[in-house]
């Protein structure tokens, strides 16, 4: 327990896709970047107050990505996705991304709908990391996450200036039907 108290939450941004070609019903997909490297946030310290924090993008390259859980609302009652069952989590030069496939539960059919309508719109996550805050600067450079255990969906962001809204799918989905059109059309020929 003494982990998760030291554990710090980041909000990032998610989207959805839907894949339409699923047997029985639609396939609901969420991803995004729950980290963001080299971005500044403020958050808030119980020692030092508001505190500037930057994610280095080596910060992730010890760091044991097999086990990772996707939650809502930081709770682990609220499980979506595990890394190497439905969710896949992949370090890039933007940050982490994910993409989870959800289970087929009433919870992450709401989940899903929230995001989707932009109703629900922030990502954060929990880790844990031996990088303090400087005292002088307030500021803290992560420079190494020792584990990460989740990333979750939230309504209520640890950092409302990092927050933001889920992107709607209504384009992609408009380009996807497009495509299926345009290859329906050279089947027909």
């Amino acid at each position: 327990m003494s982990d998760f108290k030291r554990s710090e939450y980041i909000v990032r941004k998610i989207e959805t896709r839907v894949d339409d070609k699923q047997e029985n019903g639609k396939k609901l997909v969420l991803r995004g970047y729950p980290i963001l490297f080299n971005t500044e946030t403020k958050i808030y310290d119980f020692l030092y107050g508001e505190v500037e924090e930057t994610i280095l993008p080596t910060a992730l390259d010890k760091t044991d990505l097999t086990n990772v859980f996707l939650l809502s609302g930081h709770n682990p009652d609220n499980l979506l996705g595990r890394t190497g069952i439905n969710m896949r989590v992949e370090v890039d030069d933007i940050g982490l991304f994910f993409e989870c496939e959800l289970p087929n539960t009433q919870l992450a059919q709401d989940i899903y709908t929230l995001v989707e309508m932009g109703i629900l719109d922030g990502m954060s996550f929990g880790f844990r990391c031996s990088d303090e805050v400087n005292p002088e600067t307030k500021k803290r450079t992560i420079t190494q996450i020792d584990e990460l255990y989740e990333i979750t969906i939230t309504p209520f962001p640890a950092y409302k200036e990092a927050s933001v809204v889920a992107q709607q799918n209504a384009e992609k989905k408009k380009q996807s039907e497009e495509i299926d059109k345009k290859i329906k059309e050279l089947e027909d020929m």
